[in-house]
C-alpha cells in the first residue's frame, strides 16, 4: 500500500515531457502539412531559453505579434529537410486550450526526395526525459519515431 502511494505521488509530481508532431505530404500544395502539439507550460519554459532573448508570448490573450514569435521559436527548434534542402516552416494558425498548444504549419518542397529528415529539439536542452514523437506520412509511406535529447533528428527513407 505504501509503495502504491509513493508511486502515485511520484507520477503526479513528475510531469510527462512529450510533444507530438505529424508531418503529412500533400500533393495539392506540393509540400507538407505539419501538426505540432506541446504543453503550453513546457513551451513557455523552452521559449525562455531561445537565443536572442525574445519576449515570451502570452498566448492566453490576443496579441498580433504572437505568430511571429512562435515562428522564431520554431526556426530554432524544428527543421524539415528534403534531401539537403532546408524547408521553411510557415505558421498557419495555432490554438491554446487546456494547457495544450496546437500548431498548424506547412512547408513547400522544391523537388521530391528519397530522404526526408526531421529535427525536433523542443525541450531537449531542458528535460533529460523529453520525448518528441514524430509521424511522417509521404504517399504510401508512413513511419513514426521517438526523438530524445540524445537523438534529435531522424532521416526517413521514403522511396515512392
Amino acid at each position: 500500500m505504501l509503495k502504491l502511494i509513493f508511486i502515485t505521488s511520484w507520477i503526479a509530481l513528475h510531469p510527462v515531457h512529450v510533444t507530438l508532431m505529424s508531418v503529412e505530404y500533400s500533393s495539392e500544395i506540393k509540400g507538407f502539412n505539419v501538426f505540432l502539439k506541446v504543453y503550453y507550460d513546457d513551451f513557455l519554459s523552452d521559449f525562455g531559453t531561445l537565443k536572442g532573448g525574445a519576449s515570451v508570448p502570452d498566448l492566453s490573450k490576443p496579441d498580433p505579434g504572437s505568430g511571429k514569435r512562435i515562428s522564431e521559436y520554431l526556426k530554432q527548434r524544428v527543421r524539415i529537410f528534403d534531401g539537403e534542402t532546408d524547408l521553411q516552416l510557415e505558421l498557419v494558425d495555432f490554438t491554446l486550450a487546456e494547457n495544450e498548444l496546437k500548431l498548424n504549419l506547412f512547408c513547400r518542397m522544391k523537388k521530391n526526395s528519397n530522404v526526408i529528415t526531421i529535427r525536433n529539439e523542443i525541450l531537449t536542452d531542458i528535460y533529460r526525459d523529453q520525448t518528441n514523437l514524430v509521424i511522417l506520412n509521404y504517399g504510401s509511406f508512413e513511419e513514426g519515431v521517438k526523438l530524445t535529447p540524445e537523438k534529435r533528428e531522424y532521416s526517413f527513407n521514403v522511396k515512392k
